[in-house]
């Protein structure tokens, strides 16, 4: 419930900004932590984390103004995959914020950034891999800037994504290998 009610503060907020904010920018969410937040260590759990991220990515799209976009297209966007480094904790009651920024993006997959800070600190590095469906194919960076009348130069891709994504590529290698010697092994011992 409690996603809910920030996603609809978050919703009324952006009815009375602009929505030109440049897809290389970072936007930028303040939150405050409440009990319901934390786990037994008295911290902001670590799930909690990707339900704001959640947040902080649709208030980017929106920010846009992609928002009207997406509900005429049935735009939807899929993580495909996630990471995250958990710095410092943050406890009941603190404020904190995240500032989100489109890192970059392939043919398939765009690549996002979340900084979750605290007084000036960082408290946790976020990486978000996410494929943007329209009636069941991947549309493109490219054609959603396009859509939207964005002309925007995809940017150098940084160190961090680029290692990244060689790891989901050797991930999904080796998921495809195993799986392979599993049915060779099935094979060879009827």
């Amino acid at each position: 419930m409690n996603l809910y009610v920030r996603m609809i503060a978050i919703l009324i907020k952006l009815l009375f900004c602009k929505r030109d904010h440049h897809p290389l920018h970072r936007a930028r969410l303040k939150f405050q932590v409440w009990p319901h937040d934390c786990d037994f260590n008295l911290h902001l759990t670590s799930s909690r984390y990707f339900a704001l991220m959640d947040l902080c990515r649709i208030d980017l799209l929106i920010r846009m103004g992609l928002g009207r976009l997406i509900l005429k297209k049935g735009w939807k966007f899929v993580v495909g995959a996630q990471e995250i480094s958990y710095i410092r904790e943050i406890p009941p009651f603190a404020r904190f914020q995240v500032t989100t920024q489109i890192m970059g993006w392939d043919d398939k997959y765009f690549y996002i950034e979340h900084r979750v800070s605290r007084k000036g600190k960082l408290h946790a590095l976020a990486h978000i891999r996410i494929a943007a469906i329209e009636k069941n194919r991947v549309i493109s960076m490219s054609e959603i800037m396009e859509a939207a009348d964005r002309d925007v130069e995809k940017p150098l891709e940084v160190e961090a994504i680029t290692l990244w994504r060689k790891l989901l590529d050797h991930k999904k290698w080796k998921n495809f290998v195993q799986k392979d010697r599993s049915k060779k092994d099935k094979t060879a011992s009827k």
